[in-house]
């Protein structure tokens, strides 16, 4: 393993264990997305105590085939899991489903 290949593996491997992947279907076209949010920057720290959430997001997101606007805020545990999900004009949907698909 040569040195740059070395170097590739380091920021290729911290790359991904910093995104998280959602999945969504638009409920207007039933056009599936997939959204790539990175915990250092899209995410948000809860800091008030009396919350179970440790992070927060809260986004817009676009369908890029009818322009629907899906509202999509979703709490997270200290392991970034789900804990309470909102979503509006849409729904989450798994992995799985999104592939098939």
């Amino acid at each position: 393993m040569g040195i740059f290949d070395k170097l590739k593996s380091i920021f290729s491997s911290g790359n991904q264990s910093n995104l998280i992947d959602i999945y969504v279907e638009d409920n207007k076209c039933g056009n599936q997305m997939k959204l790539l949010f990175r915990k250092s920057y899209d995410i948000q720290k809860v800091y008030e105590d009396n919350r179970e959430a440790a992070y927060e997001i809260s986004k817009v997101v676009v369908c890029d085939e009818c322009y629907n606007k899906i509202n999509l805020h979703l709490e997270f545990d200290k392991r970034y899991k789900i804990i309470n999900q909102e979503i509006e004009s849409g729904k989450i949907i798994s992995k799985e489903e999104y592939e098939n698909n």
